[in-house]
C-alpha cells in the first residue's frame, strides 16, 4: 500500500519497579531496548525509529542500534505522553507508532499493519489476540478488550470481560499494547486531561474512548512477550539462546 509510511517512537525510561534498569540488561550481548529498536527498524513502514528516553544513557543505546533518539522529560506519566514529547521535539509526525521499549520480539510486520490501518483511515489503532493457551483471561495483569462488530474497542478492562453466559458467546480477547495514531488523535490525547474511566483501571487507552475518539482493534495472531520480572528476561534469553 503506498503512502503509509509512519514515525515509530518507542518510549523507554530507565524506572521500573519490578525489574530496575530493565532497558539496559545486557546478558544477551546487547541492551534489552537496543532488541527493540532493532525489531522497529526492520519494519517495511518505518521511516524513522526514534526513542523517546528520559536520560543519556538510554539516548546511547538507541543511537548505537541506529536509531534516533530524543530526551523527554522524566516525570511524563505515560507512554503516550512522551511519545507526544518527541513528536513535538520532532517537528510533527502524520502517523505515529508507539511500541514499548520493553517489547524485543516485536514483529514488524505488526507495525506495518498498524500503519497501513491508519492509511485506511483509522484515527488510533491497536491489536488484540487469543488468550495464550494455560492462561488466565481473569489476571488484572492481562488487559481485555472488548470491540463492536465493525471491529473498534467497545472497552478496555483489567476485569474479565465480557462476562460468558453461553458457551457461543465472544471469547475474552487479550489487548496487545502497541498502538498507532494521527498526529492529531495523539496530540488531543496528550492535552486532555486523564478521564475517569482512565483514572479507575489505570489504562490511558480509555481516554481515547471517553472521549469519543475509536480505536480500531485489530486481529494478530499471538501477544508479543514483553519483559516485566527478571523471570521474563530470563525467559526471553532462553527463547534467544543466550547461554546461562
Amino acid at each position: 500500500m503506498a503512502g503509509t509510511s509512519c514515525l515509530v517512537v518507542v518510549p523507554a525510561r530507565r524506572e521500573s519497579t519490578r525489574l530496575p534498569d530493565k532497558l539496559l540488561l545486557a546478558e544477551s550481548g546487547r541492551p534489552l531496548l537496543a532488541h527493540t529498536l532493532e525489531r522497529c527498524l526492520a519494519a517495511g513502514r518505518a521511516e524513522r525509529v526514534v526513542a523517546a528516553v528520559d536520560g543519556p544513557e538510554l539516548a546511547e543505546v538507541a543511537r548505537a542500534a541506529g536509531a534516533e533518539a530524543v530526551l523527554t522529560p522524566p516525570e511524563l506519566p505515560s507512554g503516550s505522553d512522551r511519545v507526544q514529547a518527541a513528536v513535538e521535539k520532532l517537528g510533527g509526525a502524520e502517523r505515529i507508532v508507539n511500541v514499548q521499549g520493553d517489547e524485543p520480539e516485536i514483529d514488524p510486520a505488526a507495525i506495518d499493519r498498524l500503519a497501513d490501518a491508519l492509511a485506511d483511515g483509522a484515527e488510533v489503532a491497536t491489536l488484540a489476540a487469543p488468550f495464550p493457551t494455560g492462561a488466565d483471561p481473569a489476571d488484572p495483569a492481562a488487559v481485555k478488550v472488548v470491540r463492536d462488530l465493525a471491529g473498534n474497542a467497545l472497552y478496555f478492562s483489567r476485569s474479565l470481560v465480557p462476562h460468558r453466559r453461553r458457551a457461543d458467546g465472544a471469547a475474552p480477547l487479550l489487548h496487545v499494547g502497541v498502538y498507532a495514531y494521527t498526529g492529531a488523535a495523539l496530540a488531543a490525547f496528550a492535552a486532555a486531561a486523564p478521564t475517569p474511566l482512565e483514572r479507575a483501571e489505570g489504562l490511558e487507552q480509555l481516554r481515547f474512548l471517553e472521549r469519543g475518539v475509536p480505536v480500531r482493534v485489530l486481529d494478530w495472531p499471538a501477544a508479543f512477550p514483553g519483559i516485566d520480572t527478571r523471570a521474563d528476561y530470563d525467559a526471553f534469553l532462553d527463547r534467544i539462546g543466550t547461554p546461562r
